[in-house]
């Protein structure tokens, strides 16, 4: 009996395919991945990367969302790549409406959120970007909370739910994300270390005394960070911590009528959606809310670096009339019209650091009764996390690309809309019209 010689032609084709199950083999245990992008856009930048090696036990996120929201897969591809960096990082994805009772308890945005836990301590976050998420990872990295501190004996707001106007809510939110809370009063207590933390004035009814102006003065000329929430027509005494910010507030309310928009009967509501290039609003654009806000204006003052952090828009104006009957501009002469900023964000280098003070017309957007309006509540977060003591936290920027926009001479403009919108229509219908002619006449 013959042996069976095999083909050179079979013997290729083994070796094929067998070439194909290695490589297929090798494909499912080997991941490599290239960005070929300009600015690398879809690989975490390098502070991210350092930011997860400091993180020496697992972290869980939790994304609260829609299954069918059109983001779902942005945030899920986003993640995948920190995890990618820290195999331990475990995400879970949870449909809010399958448990409405447990959104109510943890105050869940109605667009969705995620929440990050580390060693016991959380981060939540409303808009979900590479920036958030790394200054989310470095806070809970370092072992030390923030620590907010509420000014008291002025009838400011309190972190207490007793009404409305409270801020409770913002209070309660502030603890889950790790920060310590406390209240002191200047007169009894004096200012705070101005390394201690955050110093927050928030809409004081009454007027502070001189001895405690001077304490704040002091407080900011040591370098403490400051969240001040004014008020229209605010009687608080605090004319000097003006003069120290070079910050001015205009006389009257703010009166937008943007706010027809969104079907918003009062004229003293401002809407804003201007926001200035900034840490603090990074990667933000939702429409917040101001009811009842004075406008802000910044003096020259060299020694602060400041920046229009929200504003009002251009169908603004400040009321200072009666709002009882119909308003119009120009009534008053000291009435403005729009865009001027609502908050500012000052900054300086003082005492071997970075100092942060925060202004706002308006306090009511953060209170109980209007902070889960619009991006209210997510921008309370943001303004909180810059303002405090961040000076560890590396910044997290991506540089622009380079190749996301085209830059043409005036010539090749000319000659790029010549030839698309001319000569290429032209040459098209000649074409068409050469094949019908040679096939009707032969």
């Amino acid at each position: 009996m013959k042996g069976y010689i095999a083909s050179p032609l079979t013997v290729r084709h083994l070796l094929l395919a067998i070439c194909c199950i290695l490589l297929l083999i090798i494909t499912q245990r080997l991941n490599v991945q290239t960005d070929l992008t300009g600015n690398s856009r879809h690989t975490l930048l390098p502070q991210s990367i350092e930011t997860l090696q400091l993180l020496n036990s697992r972290v869980d996120v939790e994304v609260f969302i829609n299954p069918q929201d059109p983001q779902l897969p942005a945030i899920q591809t986003l993640l995948e790549r920190y995890r990618l960096h820290k195999p331990d990082l475990t995400v879970s994805t949870t449909d809010p409406a399958r448990d409405p009772g447990r959104m109510r308890e943890l105050n869940i945005a109605p667009g969705g959120e995620l929440f990050i836990r580390y060693n016991h301590r959380l981060q939540r976050l409303s808009q979900v970007s590479e920036s958030s998420i790394t200054l989310a990872l470095q806070r809970l990295a370092f072992d030390k909370p923030p620590v907010a501190r509420f000014v008291t004996g002025h009838g400011e707001r309190s972190i207490h739910p007793h009404s409305n106007a409270d801020m409770s809510i913002l209070a309660a939110r502030l603890q889950e994300s790790g920060y310590t809370l406390e209240t002191t009063n200047l007169s009894e207590n004096g200012a705070p270390a101005a390394d201690s933390g955050l110093l927050v004035i928030a809409s004081p009814l009454s007027r502070y005394l001189p001895l405690e102006v001077a304490l704040l003065l002091d407080y900011l000329s040591n370098g403490g960070n400051l969240l001040w929430l004014t008020e229209p027509e605010s009687d608080d005494g605090l004319k000097a911590i003006e003069l120290e910010l070079g910050v001015t507030r205009h006389p009257g309310v703010v009166v937008d009528m943007a706010t027809q928009n969104l079907d918003v009967d009062r004229p003293d509501f401002a809407v804003a959606n201007l926001y200035s290039p900034h840490p603090a609003t990074s990667g933000f654009s939702a429409v917040t809310l101001f009811p009842q806000s004075a406008a802000l204006q910044l003096q020259p003052n060299r020694e602060w670096r400041a920046t229009a952090l929200v504003q009002a828009g251009e169908q603004s104006w400040t009321e200072a009339g009666s709002l009882n009957a119909e308003v119009s501009f120009g009534d008053d002469s000291r009435e403005i019209s729009g865009p001027f900023p609502l908050i500012l964000a000052l900054e300086r280098e003082k005492a071997g650091r970075t100092q942060k003070v925060l202004v706002s017309g308006d306090g009511d957007f953060l209170a109980d009764a209007w902070i889960a309006n619009g991006g209210n509540r997510d921008l309370a977060d943001r303004i909180f996390n810059w303002t405090v003591s961040d000076n560890h936290l590396s910044p997290i920027a991506r540089p622009a690309a380079p190749d996301n926009r085209l830059e043409m001479s005036p010539m090749a403009t000319v000659t790029l809309v010549t030839f698309a919108l001319l000569l290429l229509p032209a040459g098209l219908f000649a074409t068409a019209g050469r094949v019908w002619y040679s096939r009707r006449y032969g």
